[in-house]
């Protein structure tokens, strides 16, 4: 909530700014209705954190809230109906333009005064029912993780393995001070895991003392450690001395109490990172095996922690085990464990719901237990949990502890998480789709890194996000980044809710029967009719289809939208009626069938990202130039043609000009067609950060180096020549790009390009076409962060060696059509970390790499369209290198079947 006054405060200083002259005698209205704002924002933080627990603070923002979003409708109607003037020609001078504008200063001047009284009412109420100053003392409540100290054994399943692991490392290897952290989300049994190995028998021997400790989210450094050495204490039956208050004689007495002593100290549920920090000096390193055990939902725990450290992420229950855990809870008496068969289907919808979380399992299958066996009745159940989860009802304790990270995330985090509820269940997020849309809902705030992108920040909250096991990351890339997410079913419903509640997003589906014409995003999932005929969205904000069935896209009356999600519409035209949607700051077209935008794409003058890839369109037309705030314009796409291995790229023609679009940070893919005029005009683009090039002729090479020298802050360039045999000469490149981290040059080179090897940041090269003469694996091998090499018809020689200091963060390694190459030799001690390697149609390649027995975290080796007798050197039946491959995981060979006789 304090985010959405800021962005209104922001809107309105933008206002005064630049709307100065056609605001007249109103600017006292709105200078005094910011400073209202100004003033609420700053009570706001600490009330919506207050709000969790009482209703009076919980009313006053909604309140608050609601005065917020009316005043940014007051502020875009007014900018709208501005813009629509300007449009007709009305500005003739400056008296025309104040007589133009007087109907909408007058009805400006009219609504603030509306807003600021009812700001000063609910001021009021604020002031003649003051708030407690004092929080909420959350052990008012009854804390639902304790139950976690007292679980009963029939409700623990699946942790064997891990418990047996954390045994090991209580009572074994190294005499240091040693940390043990467990770290999962909320209700993955963290604390039951360790509980069960702290109370082991062996554990129990092992140590001369012990203490748990549960630490709140309101920790103090004194309370934590006052509870550390009562737990030791009591363990040993010994009364707690008087007089010992501060902290400094908590460490004291705690280390005296410690010292030569093996101890064991858990401290259970970690929400800081500067908790370690406060009281590590009170634990002495005896060097006699002692160990400190942290559970916590911060990954980033143990990278804060000074002593050794073992880290363990706890998994959700496998399918079995969870299956296992909700019969023995929903099935209890006369079913005796087991599920009826007509209740199978639906027992399993459950199921997945609880993704695994054996608390989530416990909670829902005893409520379960609880009802008749009615298919109905656990249908109800099934489709109502997030109301289940809410206060007074059977599931409160469940949805409490989920919604404990929520509740600790800061106020920028909870915008962008909440916004997470508009993508449909099961449904992968991709990394990049979900900062886009953060950065166009101005959810991302830049703190202090001013030469960063607003992107760059957003990915900074993604990762504070998994950090924090907010999301389940579902696969890294390359570069250890997040590629896909995904939100636990259980927390999308709770989130799904709040979000709604909040005015945040609504979800439109089959079953929802209402939504608030007040409504500011919505999402279409799974619905059957078209929403626009139900009922109109006057402040709609953002619009996301995700279920085309049945949905006939209109665009009439969104006359606020911002936010417009298409990808995969069951467009052929683009609808004509998008260019008066001139607020409209993101447009994704993505894979639709549209072939040509229209010239008035122009009027669409506050669109930041325009999203074409997957499209038919292969010309930008002129109006494009007018789209000054600009930062995205992506159009490419793939397919397979000359090629079976690598799909042929292509892109779009632009109009002369395009160097006037400045904010451009990301652009690609452009077809140049020996239109040097556009390669020289790319040098203006000094913000780009991504850019994508196609049909370079050889001598728009030295055009291409002088544009990109002035490009200081490109991280990604892909470049692909008119045909595989045209050589672009690059080494007029003096100074490049330094920030570089991915280049992909698909063209002729007559030698390799002397400053690649300069770019210390490189993390991802692909060179196609290149037919070099001399061993680029070789030339490359100092790259200190490379990450992914890929040799796509880029060598003519017949071997390839790599020194025992080479590629050392090299994950990936793909040899394709090197049709002279015979050898390939990586001594030990290099590509130690390679994970994956590919060798393509190498036709006359005699054998694996030499050396390939030292790439011992080698997990998947693919091997396409090989000849037999190569095949047949790592067959499993005697093969002469198998024992060579023998420890790689997964060994691949497609396109060729080994026969008998052949050689």
């Amino acid at each position: 909530m304090s985010m959405i006054a800021g962005i209104v405060l922001k809107k309105l200083e933008s206002l005064l700014v630049e709307e100065f002259q056609s605001l007249g005698g109103v600017r006292a209205g709105i200078n005094e209705l910011r400073d209202d704002l100004e003033i609420m924002k700053a009570f706001l933080q600490d009330a919506e954190a207050r709000s969790e627990f009482d209703n009076g603070v919980k009313t006053w923002v909604k309140q608050v809230r609601d005065i917020a979003y009316d005043t940014e409708d007051v502020i875009e109607d007014f900018i709208l109906r501005l813009s629509q003037n300007r449009s007709n020609g009305y500005f003739l001078g400056r008296f025309s333009r104040y007589i133009r504008t007087l109907k909408q200063r007058h009805r400006l001047a009219t609504q603030i005064k509306r807003l600021r009284v009812r700001i000063r009412a609910i001021s009021e109420r604020r002031i003649a029912f003051p708030f407690s100053r004092d929080r909420v003392n959350e052990s008012t409540w009854h804390d639902p993780r304790l139950a976690s100290l007292f679980i009963d054994e029939a409700d623990v399943v699946g942790i064997e393995t891990p418990q047996s692991l954390l045994v090991s490392w209580l009572s074994e290897g190294d005499h240091k001070l040693t940390a043990i952290t467990v770290v999962g989300m909320g209700g993955l049994g963290k604390t039951t895991l360790v509980k069960k190995a702290y109370d082991s028998r062996s554990i129990k021997k092992h140590f001369d003392c012990h203490s748990w400790v549960t630490v709140s989210k309101s920790f103090s450094p004194a309370e934590v450690l006052r509870a550390a050495l009562k737990g030791f204490l009591e363990a040993t039956k010994e009364s707690y001395p008087e007089g010992i208050d501060t902290l400094f004689q908590l460490v004291e007495v705690l280390r005296f109490h410690l010292q030569q002593k093996r101890y064991v100290i858990v401290f259970d549920d970690v929400w800081k990172l500067p908790a370690w920090e406060l009281v590590k000096y009170a634990f002495p390193d005896s060097n006699n095996g002692s160990r400190i055990i942290f559970t916590t939902r911060l990954a980033n725990i143990a990278q804060s922690l000074e002593i050794n450290c073992h880290i363990y992420y706890l998994q959700p229950l496998k399918q079995e085990e969870a299956w296992a855990l909700f019969c023995k809870k929903a099935f209890r008496g006369e079913c005796n464990g087991f599920c009826p068969k007509e209740l199978e289907q639906m027992s399993l919808s459950i199921l997945k719901k609880c993704g695994g979380l054996p608390l989530a399992i416990v909670a829902i299958g005893s409520l379960l237990s609880t009802k008749k066996n009615s298919l109905l009745e656990w249908k109800v159940v099934c489709e109502n949990l997030a109301l289940e989860m809410n206060a007074e009802s059977n599931l409160e304790s469940l949805g409490k502890i989920l919604l404990l990270s929520y509740s600790d995330l800061p106020y920028n985090l909870k915008q962008c998480f909440l916004y997470l509820s508009v993508f449909p269940e099961d449904y992968l997020i991709k990394r990049m789709k979900a900062i886009r849309l953060w950065v166009v809902e101005r959810f991302v705030e830049q703190e202090g890194r001013s030469s960063s992108t607003m992107e760059e920040e957003a990915e900074h909250y993604l990762n504070e996000l998994a950090n924090r096991s907010m999301i389940q990351v579902v696969q890294l890339d390359h570069f250890n980044r997040v590629r896909t997410f995904r939100v636990h079913d259980l927390m999308r419903e709770l989130i799904q809710k709040k979000a709604r509640e909040e005015s945040l997003a609504t979800i439109v589906e089959e079953r929802t029967e209402t939504v608030s014409e007040k409504v500011r995003r919505v999402a279409i999932h799974n619905k059957s009719e078209n929403p626009s005929g139900e009922i109109k969205y006057p402040c709609l904000r953002s619009l996301l289809v995700f279920s085309w069935n049945g949905y006939s896209p209109s665009f009439y009356g969104f006359r606020l939208l911002r936010v417009l999600e298409l990808e995969y519409a069951p467009l052929s035209k683009f609808p004509v009626e998008l260019v008066e949607l001139i607020l409209l700051r993101y447009l994704s077209l993505r894979r639709t069938y549209i072939k040509s935008l229209p010239e008035s794409i122009g009027k669409l003058k506050n669109l930041e990202i325009l999203d074409l890839k997957g499209t038919q369109v292969s010309s930008i037309p002129i109006g494009v130039l007018q789209l000054q705030k600009l930062c995205q314009l992506r159009k490419y796409h793939c397919r397979f043609e000359s090629s079976s291995y690598v799909p042929e790229t292509y892109g779009m023609k632009l109009p002369q000009g395009i160097g006037k679009l400045t904010s451009l940070q990301k652009l690609g893919s452009i077809e140049v067609n020996g239109d040097a005029d556009i390669v020289r005009e790319l040098g203006n683009l000094n913000q780009l950060r991504r850019l994508g090039i196609l049909k370079l002729r050889g001598e728009d090479g030295i055009h291409l180096c002088s544009s990109l020298e002035k490009l200081k802050h490109l991280t990604g360039f892909f470049m692909v020549s008119s045909s595989t045999n045209e050589i672009v000469d690059l080494d007029a490149l003096l100074s490049p790009p330094q920030f570089l981290q991915r280049l992909y040059l698909k063209c002729g080179l007559s030698t390799l390009p002397k400053w690649i090897n300069s770019l210390q940041l490189l993390s991802k090269l692909v060179l196609q076409h290149s037919s070099l003469k001399t061993d680029p694996l070789k030339a490359l091998q100092d790259l200190p962060n490379l990450a992914v090499l890929e040799l796509r018809w880029a060598y003519e020689g017949s071997q390839l060696f790599c020194d025992s200091r080479g590629y050392q963060k090299l994950k990936k390694l793909v040899l394709l059509k090197l049709e002279r190459l015979e050898c390939v030799t990586i001594q030990e001690g290099a590509m130690a970390g390679l994970k994956e390697l590919e060798i393509i149609s190498c036709s006359v390649l005699k054998m694996v790499p030499l050396g390939v027995e030292y790439l011992r975290n080698l997990k998947d080796l693919l091997l396409w369209d090989m000849p037999n007798r190569f095949l047949k050197r790592i067959a499993g039946d005697g093969g002469e290198d198998f024992q060579k491959v023998e420890h790689i995981s997964r060994i691949r060979g497609i396109g060729m079947i080994i026969e008998e006789g052949e050689q």
